[in-house]
């Protein structure tokens, strides 16, 4: 799918979700997630664990916050910078 696409360029990791989801309920998620990851100044945060900290943003947390998952490599962001 085009997961594999993204792999297959230079994109390191990707987060998608596997079915559709609400639009406030991913808004919710989304926001968090990236001030998770690129708004921390202070330390480092793999994407991964930034997606599972905003699971319990969603409003349907076991419905739509069990959708978005991580393709490809374990990585870091510091400080909002690859």
């Amino acid at each position: 799918g085009i997961a594999n696409y993204y792999m297959i360029t230079p994109c390191p990791i990707m987060v998608a979700n596997l079915w559709d989801v609400t639009d406030k309920d991913i808004d919710q998620f989304s926001g968090h997630m990236l001030r998770k990851c690129v708004l921390k100044k202070k330390e480092a945060i793999d994407v991964a664990k930034a997606v599972n900290m905003s699971r319990s943003k969603c409003k349907l947390q076991y419905l739509n916050g069990a959708a978005p998952v991580c393709y490809g490599i374990p990585f870091h962001l510091f400080a909002g910078v690859c």
